[in-house]
């Protein structure tokens, strides 16, 4: 009889190669100055089903079933002595964690495009910047395999195969995903209030991140790649799709793509070709 586990290791790289090159499609070809149709928000809305698919129901099956890294480095081994909570605190810290993800960072799914000028720009954008970083976040857990740090240091119960999912930190990639990409839409809409929604933001990421290693579920360096890699990701994303579409009423590009030429609140801008 055929192991079924050990098939699902065998075949746990090839199948992180495939993700990893419909993750790498274009997204859709709109062109510039046509506004988002149905086609869009269905390709759009089969990745989002795709990355929620590969968390809910493969995700465990693929993730190591022994640490392929273990041994924290001295770096997170210090920072981890000096950030996490006491054993009868630590729960609070992963429950606040979650929900900071969940009722603030995975709700603007809906709340953004909402207060968004555009909604329909915004929920299509939304939806690009959380299925391609959840999909991302879990391609890079699965071929990591990295022990957390509860688990290394019997802090707490086993999870299971998610013991060995801990780079880099999905918490953190989604929460500065989803900050970062409503940030850049709604502080354009509202640009009086520019700096208080980066700032409020920004922090709520920052804090849901602290809290993931205050709760012992992640070294520093997994907290700070994820915050890096969905930062990277909305700004890329969100650039790249307000570039394609045009103001419906003015005729003018979308102010957002316009001032990302223009300001200088960051140094340069990452292009990859995702759509």
């Amino acid at each position: 009889m055929i192991n079924t586990q050990s098939m699902i290791q065998v075949i746990r790289f090839p199948l992180i190669g495939l993700v990893t090159v419909i993750l790498l499609f274009p997204i859709h070809d709109v062109r510039a100055g046509e506004n988002a149709d149905t086609r869009d928000f269905l390709l759009a809305g089969s990745g989002l089903g795709l990355a929620v698919g590969l968390e809910l129901i493969v995700k465990d099956r693929l993730l190591a079933v022994s640490p392929m890294t273990s041994v924290p480095n001295t770096m997170d081994m210090n920072i981890r002595t000096k950030l996490k909570w006491s054993d009868s605190k630590r729960g609070q810290a992963e429950v606040w964690s979650d929900r900071l993800l969940y009722g603030i960072s995975m709700s603007s799914l809906l709340w953004g495009p909402l207060a968004a000028e555009n909604r329909n720009q915004s929920a299509l954008v939304n939806m690009q910047v959380f299925g391609v970083n959840s999909i991302l976040t879990n391609v890079f857990k699965i071929a990591i395999g990295r022990e957390r740090p509860y688990h290394h240091f019997e802090t707490r119960e086993s999870e299971g195969p998610r013991d060995y999912a801990s780079f880099f930190s999905g918490h953190s990639s989604i929460a500065f995903s989803q900050a970062v990409t409503n940030a850049m839409i709604l502080s354009d809409d509202y640009d009086e209030y520019k700096s208080l929604i980066w700032t409020a933001l920004l922090s709520t990421a920052g804090l849901t991140s602290y809290l993931r290693v205050a709760g012992d579920m992640h070294y520093f360096s997994d907290i700070v790649v994820g915050a890096c890699v969905g930062s990277l990701i909305a700004w890329t994303i969100t650039n790249l799709e307000y570039d394609k579409f045009e103001d419906s009423e003015g005729g003018s590009l979308n102010s957002v793509a316009q001032r990302s030429r223009n300001n200088r609140d960051f140094l340069f801008t990452f292009k990859i070709p995702l759509g």
